[in-house]
């Protein structure tokens, strides 16, 4: 880059888009967001865990919308994917 050359601002944050993960909370928010998005269900983020280690989002109780999630899984890490960056979508949900 010469001097006087212009950045966009939104390249002088691509080093930490790539490097950063997004927290255990900003991801359990995302999920619930998504879900009500997708299937017009409003959840309680109590009933989501989200293991950072194995990537892994935990629905607690809620059998039926589990259900309904896992047979829209990719579709819901697509969104998902599209909120928090590709290093932070979680992997699994059961």
């Amino acid at each position: 880059m010469t001097r006087g050359e212009l950045k966009k601002l939104s390249s002088l944050f691509d080093k930490y888009r790539e490097r950063l993960v997004a927290p255990e909370a900003s991801v359990v928010d995302a999920f619930v967001e998504v879900v009500a998005d997708l299937f017009d269900l409003k959840i309680s983020r109590e009933k989501i865990r989200y293991n950072p280690t194995t990537k892994t989002l935990s629905i607690v109780g809620l059998g039926v919308l589990r259900s309904e999630i896992k047979k829209r899984e990719q579709e819901v890490f697509d969104h998902l994917k599209g909120r928090l960056g590709e290093k932070s979508v979680p992997k699994h949900i059961i």
